[in-house]
Parts: C-alpha cells; structure tokens; sequence
C-alpha cells in the first residue's frame, strides 16, 4: 500500500474517532421544571435562590447564622455561633411560606429600600437580607437606621424558617 495514502487515511479517521462528542444531551420540553427533576440532595441544576437571610457575629452573644431558600423548597441554614444548631444543615420550605416572604418583601417596598443601612459601629451585628423575586434581585445590610418594616421582615424570616426541621450535613473527610 502506498505510505502517503495510508497516513493520510490514518490521520482522517483518527479525526473522525477524536472529534466525536461524547457529551450526553438531555432535552427538556417547556413542561420541564425544576419540580421535575429528581431530588437527590442539593438545589436542582434549575433552582434558584429566592430568600436569603445572614445574622453577623458581634463581640457579645449574637446570634450568627445564614438561611438560604430555593425555588424548589430546598433549604440550607449554616449555624456559626450562638444558635443552637451550628454547622451545615438542609431542610425543605413549603410553597406557602416562601411565597408568604415574598409577598411581606413586596408589601414594605424591599426593592426599594437602601442598599445599606450602617455607620462605622464595629460591636452591632449586622442583619443581610436578599430576595431574588419578580425579575429583581436586591440585597440588603442593615446594621445601624435600618426601616421597621426591614426589621420585621428579617423578624418574620425567623419566625417562619428558624423551626424548620433542620438535617445535619455529615462533615466531609
């Protein structure tokens, strides 16, 4: 066999082997949502982050901790200090009560409010509240002058989200 031709046949199908894409591809339909997709641990590829609400440390008895809550329900709370679950842990939010966050952020005009509320005061705790909702997404610090109406929506994210029932993560190795 002529030796140009053999490389030449040898190069074009180890292109042809090499090029081949190995990815799978999954098609969703417009029915597809994240409550379609199994449930194994974690938010789903789809979820998105809803309400967010962070309690900093202060050099007294603060309470520390962060919550965060997914479209699907999903949750996670990381207890840091002064509360009594400490570490990593998920939970599940029902429909109502994240809708009920949303609709008590849309009522005090939290899109609206500052981005900050703070002064130079390195002792007071700062609380942190997100919302990604209606197309917007708004963080806000409140540490010093926050509204009344912030407070007692970070007072209601409390009442409703600290109860849940809270499943440790096992700490990886």
């Amino acid at each position: 066999m002529n030796t140009p031709l053999y490389a030449a046949m040898l190069l074009g199908l180890a292109l042809t082997f090499s090029c081949k894409d190995t990815e799978r591809v999954v098609e969703t339909g417009p029915d597809a949502s994240a409550a379609d997709m199994p449930r194994l641990g974690g938010p789903a590829p789809a979820d998105s982050l809803v309400f967010m609400l962070r309690k900093s440390p202060c050099f007294g008895h603060c309470k520390a901790y962060q919550i965060e809550v997914y479209r699907s329900g999903y949750a996670v709370y990381n207890g840091n200090s002064n509360v009594e679950k400490i570490g990593m842990h998920t939970g599940r939010i029902g429909p109502d009560t994240l809708k009920a966050l949303v609709a008590e952020a849309d009522r005090i005009g939290f899109f609206g409010l500052e981005d900050k509320y703070d002064a130079p005061v390195t002792d007071l705790p700062s609380t942190v509240i997100r919302v990604v909702a209606n197309g917007k997404d708004k963080e806000v610090t409140g540490r010093v002058g926050t509204p009344e109406d912030f407070k007692a929506l970070a007072a209601q994210a409390e009442e409703l989200l600290l109860p849940v029932p809270w499943r440790p993560v096992p700490a990886k190795d």
